[in-house]
């Protein structure tokens, strides 16, 4: 058989059509785990979904599952702002926003080619990125800094420098969350958000960024779980509507490449729908790919048996198949995409000869130059307000800094530790470190507010930004009244690691906006309090700009 004639059984054929989730921390603690994959792979599954686990253990990892598939695996990840996003290792970028606020497009591009170089060097070959949703409402809980900014004009040529960037390293990109995440306040990890917008207004703002992503040739477009009725009056979700993902992005918009949904194990999908309904309906409204369904078995049981009962469904599985085999062709997984795809009732009856390229681990020089492009960036990207010059600090002022922390998990603690250490290899002022969260005790807000009573200057750094299923992105009115306490009538310099959002209610003379908790953008943060580095004035340009402020 040539080489570039496909045969497929039905069950093949939905199985590329899947991308479960693949855990690598879950497969090192449990057989059963790995037996699943490897269950899959044996059944044609076309790749996964790369989320938690150690850097080397995954490239390991995806290398072993390479050998066992008859097809390569296309392997994805939400790398949006590096590898650090889902894994431990790897650079930590500052987020979109933070590279947008440095208003230097080149940089993006930069920082896209570095992150999909070391996405490809341990096998994943698409990120999920760029995110073109335009942050339209300030209380958005997960958008947020994840955009690079409010108005699509500020948006539009970082979009296109990170979709070159990435794509320049035979990465995929990947634009999302269409037809636009951004004015909403409702989390689609825990709920069905549905934005009013009219189509005018979707028209001038949420779609133009994926125009834009569309005519720098993005291989691939996330569709998000949103009921949108200007789009479609059904109600429906995006993910789930023709109307959208057909008549609007493939025939007016002329979008060629691959959709995929957000992820169908989220709420906004496993609420109403069964992970073998989710994965039916998102296929044959036009989805190429479903992405991450509750059970991913029970959707490819269901997808098969629809496609040996239908025969309009198989070939349009086969269709996607065609649009797959392309994109892994054009990663360098095969040397050939099929010029054609035909039935088959026998399994493995297509085994593809893989590329194989000799694997290069990234020198110590790269990395450094990634982590010394990160800092510049991240340096680049703050602004501060400071109407009454307390910064920086002089080296006889005495003050106390508090994390404070919008949750207790281990990540965010160990942002706070890590600014803690930074600030003091900057600073050789006396001073006082300590944690507060929404938890803390009346008692405590009294003992810490006679605590740093002698000190001259309060810093908060303020550890706020989108998590799934948290449902807000903000302090609670109770945390905000035992900052309030704490402070008191000293002076306080708020550093905002995170939203650049919460001045609008947290009172502090003077500001610091980093647009990101990455590392580079704590130590940026920590060098400009100390003088080391400088930062640019906040201005009405700027993403959160300070109107009737506090200060």
């Amino acid at each position: 058989m040539p080489q570039h004639i496909w045969k497929l059984t039905p069950r093949e054929a939905a199985a590329q059509c899947i991308m479960p989730r693949l855990v690598p921390n879950s497969i090192q603690e449990s057989d059963s785990s790995k037996q699943e994959i490897m269950s899959l792979i044996a059944q044609g599954i076309g790749g996964f979904c790369v989320f938690q686990g150690d850097v080397e253990y995954t490239a390991t990892l995806i290398d072993e599952l390479q050998k066992e598939a008859a097809i390569p695996l296309l392997f994805s990840a939400d790398y949006e702002h590096g590898l650090t996003m889902r894994l431990e290792g790897g650079t930590d970028f500052p987020h979109a926003m933070a590279l947008a606020q440095a208003k230097k497009p080149d940089l993006t591009y930069k920082a896209a080619v570095a992150i999909a170089l070391e996405a490809k060097t341990i096998g994943v070959h698409w990120n999920f990125a760029p995110v073109c949703d335009i942050n339209s409402h300030p209380e958005n809980p997960i958008i947020n800094i994840r955009s690079f900014a409010e108005y699509p004009s500020h948006a539009e040529q970082h979009i296109k420098e990170f979709i070159k960037g990435t794509q320049s390293q035979s990465v995929l990109a990947c634009a999302k969350h269409f037809p636009g995440h951004g004015n909403t306040i409702t989390d689609s990890h825990s709920a069905l958000p549905i934005v009013h917008d009219s189509l005018t207004q979707l028209q001038q703002r949420e779609l133009v960024p994926f125009q834009k992503a569309i005519e720098a040739d993005v291989q691939s477009i996330m569709i998000g779980h949103l009921s949108i009725p200007a789009l479609d009056p059904s109600g429906l979700p995006a993910s789930l509507s023709s109307t959208i993902m057909i008549d609007l992005l493939r025939q007016h918009m002329k979008f060629k490449g691959i959709i995929i949904t957000d992820a169908l194990d989220m709420h906004a999908i496993s609420k109403y729908y069964t992970s073998a309904e989710a994965s039916i309906l998102c296929l044959q409204a036009g989805a190429t790919i479903a992405l991450v369904p509750d059970n991913a078995l029970e959707a490819l049981d269901a997808v098969a048996r629809k496609a040996e009962q239908d025969p309009d469904f198989y070939q349009l599985l086969v269709e996607n198949c065609h649009l797959i085999a392309k994109a892994k062709q054009w990663c360098g997984l095969i040397s050939e995409a099929p010029i054609a795809i035909e039935y088959s009732d026998k399994n493995r009856d297509t085994i593809v000869k893989k590329i194989t390229s000799k694997k290069i681990a990234l020198n110590s020089k790269t990395m450094e130059n990634h982590a010394m492009l990160a800092l510049d960036i991240a340096k680049q990207a703050l602004v501060i307000h400071d109407p009454k010059n307390l910064l920086p600090i002089s080296e006889k002022t005495s003050f106390a800094a508090f994390a404070v922390l919008d949750g207790d998990d281990q990540k965010t603690l160990d942002k706070g530790v890590a600014f803690f250490r930074v600030l003091a290899q900057t600073l050789e002022n006396e001073c006082d470190f300590g944690f507060i969260n929404s938890e803390i005790e009346p008692n405590d807000a009294y003992e810490l507010r006679d605590s740093v009573q002698a000190v001259d200057i309060i810093i908060l750094a303020v550890f706020v930004k989108p998590m799934s299923y948290k449902g807000t992105v903000g302090l609670s009115e109770y945390l905000l009244h035992a900052l309030d306490h704490i402070t008191q009538d000293k002076p306080v310099i708020a550093m905002l690691l995170g939203s650049p959002y919460l001045h609008s209610y947290l009172p502090a003379d003077a500001y610091i906006c980093s647009y990101s908790d990455s590392l580079p953008s704590l130590s940026a943060a920590a060098l400009t309090i100390s003088g080391r580095a400088t930062a640019k004035a906040w201005t009405p340009h700027d993403a959160g700009c300070f109107q009737g402020d506090h200060s």
